[in-house]
């Protein structure tokens, strides 16, 4: 009798299993299905209102735009600016990190320096970028160099903010359990500070990489150093309204997959591991 109940019971629990996992499979579709709605709305009513203005030089139609960023992509035009636009923002963000968070850490346990510098920090960050690329233009011209200031300026401030936040909430415990083996200071960051710091550090990376691609953007359409940017900016210099249209589309859809194929994911992972321990 035990023998049969056995595989039975077996049977039911796997079956259970791998319905449960049809659902959360069958789940993500229909996510994504009624995240697409409001696009299936949107191209209907922008089609009735291009119909409705009769002015392709004001709005044309989706087939229009579509034309466009298919005859641009043929041309080679428009993968070679967004993959310049992407080799500036990798490159800036990267620099970014690399300056800002041993900054962030080494700000986070000096109190003192921490109180001196935040509210110059916050003062300074009331400035938008966009209106810091007239000074970037008279110290660096209309160059590469301008685009790269704007950028850092941009994904520091985020960046600083939530690493300098992340350290901070690390519980003084861990710390002072490390002073009685004789730990320095360079070991408790790598040991303590570093780890604990990890969820704010990635939030930060996350932002400075989306306040980032704004501020590229803005920078190549002002200084004209190429990019997504600047073909906005010939663009509506001839007055290509599906051109200009095209490109903010791919503007929006190319940080979107870069935001939800790796840093969403991400910082879901690390927030989970860390909510776990």
């Amino acid at each position: 009798m035990t023998a049969t109940t056995a595989p039975l019971t077996t049977r039911g629990g796997g079956g259970h299993q791998a319905a449960v996992h049809r659902f959360r499979l069958s789940g993500r579709p229909r996510i994504w299905l009624l995240q697409a709605i409001p696009f299936a709305v949107l191209l209907p009513l922008w089609q009735l209102a291009a119909e409705r203005i009769g002015d392709d030089t004001i709005l044309p139609g989706p087939a229009q735009v579509a034309e466009a960023a298919a005859e641009l992509t043929t041309r080679g035009i428009l993968p070679a600016a967004a993959q310049g636009s992407f080799t500036t923002l990798l490159i800036g963000t990267g620099l970014t990190i690399a300056v800002v968070l041993p900054l962030a850490i080494l700000l986070a346990l000096n109190s003192t320096a921490a109180g001196l510098i935040q509210p110059m920090v916050r003062f300074i960050s009331n400035v938008p970028a966009i209106a810091l690329i007239p000074l970037f233009i008279v110290w660096f011209g209309f160059t590469d160099r301008a685009v790269y200031a704007t950028l850092v300026y941009t994904a520091a401030i985020p960046l600083l903010f939530s690493a300098m936040t992340g350290v901070q909430k690390i519980p003084q415990v861990y710390v002072n359990g490390l002073k009685p083996l004789g730990a320095g200071t360079l070991h408790t960051i790598r040991a303590v500070y570093l780890p604990g710091a990890t969820p704010g550090i990635v939030v930060g990376i996350r932002l400075a990489f989306s306040y980032g691609w704004r501020s590229v953007v803005a920078g190549e359409l002002i200084i004209g150093s190429g990019g997504l940017g600047e073909m906005l900016s010939r663009a509506r210099s001839t007055n290509q309204i599906d051109e200009i249209i095209a490109v903010m589309i791919v503007i929006s859809i190319l940080f979107l997959v870069i935001d939800r194929l790796f840093l969403f994911p991400w910082e879901q992972i690390v927030a989970g591991r860390w909510s776990s321990l």
